[in-house]
């Protein structure tokens, strides 16, 4: 038999209608590492509008904020990563790391291997 290989993209959803996957977890993560939307859409090569559009629908499924803006004075404003924000940013490595644990597996198996 040939060698199968699973492969696909994971999200989750919450009940409040929240959805997260790869690309939004990826943008939570550099907004916490830059302190900055635009930051974080320029380093993921996405337009500010998009990204702002993104936050704004998280914010508005998720039972609490995940980004907050602050408006600043004569530096500018930030955007925080809320606890809540970076709970949701660790969920999702751990269900995109069960998805990939078992496409591997499954994978391996259907290639005849054992596991």
């Amino acid at each position: 038999m040939e060698t199968v290989t699973i492969e696909g993209h994971i999200w989750f959803q919450t009940e409040t209608g929240l959805r997260i996957g790869e690309g939004r977890a990826k943008l939570l993560e550099q907004i916490d590492l830059s302190g900055s939307l635009s930051e974080a859409a320029r380093q993921l090569k996405i337009p500010y509008r998009r990204a702002w559009g993104m936050v704004r629908e998280m914010n508005n499924n998720a039972k609490e904020p995940l980004v907050i803006k602050e408006v600043g004075g004569k530096d500018g404003g930030r955007s925080v990563l809320t606890s809540e924000g970076k709970k949701i940013v660790e969920l999702f490595k751990k269900v995109n790391q069960c998805f990939k644990t078992f496409s591997e597996d499954e994978s391996h198996r259907l290639s005849g291997g054992e596991k």
